[in-house]
């Protein structure tokens, strides 16, 4: 008796160690159910409070709502940014998780305009993870510029931060995932 209440106790202090230990969500899906969706609804919401010259946001033409959805949307990436660089370690993606473009992924060594497989970019963060903690805590400052200015309703901030987060996604991409810009148009033509 005394034998199986102590495999019960040891079973119950097992199954509890693991309890309160959240996982760090994979790169890809952060990516894909957090810093894509919230960008973009940062940009959604940007774009349609362009004056008539299309050079600067008009605070008039953001609604109540939509200031509240710009202050979450940034505090979503704040802290999902935050989150993966104070991670130990990030994954790519899980087994079985996939990536965009990687179909088109070659074994091997991956070059600027190649398309990237998990194994790929997983290794270019792994050689280089300080790198990869500069471009997260850059996004995670975008973040809470955005939910600051939300919050104080500055429009020139969400103008300027939100008109730099194509360079500030990219400039994480670039050495790690690849580049969305073409390649050089070949000289032999």
């Amino acid at each position: 008796m005394f034998k199986t209440l102590g495999l019960m106790a040891l079973a119950t202090g097992l199954l509890l160690s693991g309890c309160g230990k959240a996982s760090t969500p994979t790169i890809n899906e952060s990516m894909t159910q957090v810093m894509s969706p919230q960008t973009q609804t940062i940009w959604d919401i940007s774009s349609r409070a362009f004056n008539d010259k299309g050079d600067g946001l008009v605070a008039e033409k953001i609604s109540p709502t939509d200031w509240i959805r710009l202050a979450k949307a940034g505090r979503a990436l704040r802290d999902r940014a935050r989150l993966l660089a104070r991670a130990p370690h990030v994954v790519v993606a899980a087994p079985g998780e996939l990536i965009l473009g990687q179909d088109a992924a070659h074994e091997g060594v991956k070059h600027t305009w190649d398309a990237a497989s998990p194994k790929q970019v997983q290794a270019l963060i792994d050689a280089n993870p300080a790198l990869f903690r500069q471009h997260l805590n850059a996004l995670a400052d975008a973040g809470d510029s955005i939910l600051k200015a939300a919050h104080r309703k500055d429009i020139k901030t969400v103008y300027e931060v939100s008109s730099q987060f194509d360079e500030t996604c990219d400039g994480c991409h670039q050495p790690f995932w690849g580049t969305d810009e073409p390649p050089p148009f070949p000289k032999s033509l």
